[in-house]
């Protein structure tokens, strides 16, 4: 579904990817783990089409996104729920579910998207009306993925969406994950917190320094001495 390929982003002379390539099937769960400043949420912007790239493709479907509009990658089934969240504070939990269907004018659809994100998370749907900047940041985190998944996305970026969650928080957002998943959406997470995205993913690919330096399984990656030492705290 997506192929990245020989992509280099530099941030005016410093460079922040170099060369990655990587891709993800239809269906899959792939996480992508690293270090702080490691080019993680650069790599997603560039997907998403928020930063252009020096070098490199990106391919989705088959279609060349590389330098497309955010907005019209939008429209072919690309959704990118952002570090911290970036919510509208002060609109309503209504509506910032509305602002992620906004490409959309089919109705009954978005109908039934919406009663699918308050199954997801019932929270949502207690506070509909309630402003987005009062909520917790737990909440607010939930609220984010709902608004990508207005999009009725077929591929879903997930950048970080467990960062400053308590640990009760972190398993109910990995459930959720889990459970877009199932209902045939794939995603790409990323995470910071490796020893939680390993627990659910089907694949792994390992950034520092803007480059790809591992890939593989959960179990494979897991049991390599330099992702249990720095990433794994064992």
């Amino acid at each position: 579904m997506l192929k990245v390929e020989g992509l280099t982003v530099y941030y005016g002379k410093a460079i922040a990817l170099n060369n990655v390539s990587l891709h993800i099937d239809k269906g899959e769960l792939v996480a992508l783990i690293g270090p702080n400043g490691a080019g993680k949420t650069t790599l997603l912007k560039t997907i998403s089409g928020l930063v252009k790239p020096t070098e490199g493709q990106v391919i989705f479907n088959g279609k060349d996104l590389t330098g497309m509009k955010p907005n019209k990658i939008a429209k072919y089934g690309l959704a990118h729920c952002p570090e911290h969240r970036r919510l509208a504070p002060d609109m309503t939990v209504l509506e910032n579910l509305e602002l992620g269907a906004y490409l959309r004018r089919d109705k009954d659809g978005i109908k039934e998207d919406l009663e699918y994100v308050f199954q997801l998370f019932p929270v949502l749907k207690e506070r509909c009306n309630q402003k987005a900047g009062t909520m917790s940041g737990g909440e607010q985190q939930m609220l984010a993925i709902g608004r990508s998944l207005m999009a009725r996305p077929q591929l879903l970026l997930l950048d970080e969406p467990l960062l400053g969650l308590s640990p009760i928080m972190k398993g109910r957002i990995l459930s959720a994950i889990k459970t877009i998943r199932s209902r045939g959406v794939t995603t790409f997470l990323v995470e910071q917190d490796a020893r939680s995205a390993l627990k659910i993913v089907d694949r792994v690919y390992v950034l520092e320094n803007g480059a790809i330096v591992m890939e593989g399984s959960p179990n494979a990656l897991s049991s390599e001495e330099h992702i249990r030492t720095f990433y794994l705290g064992t």
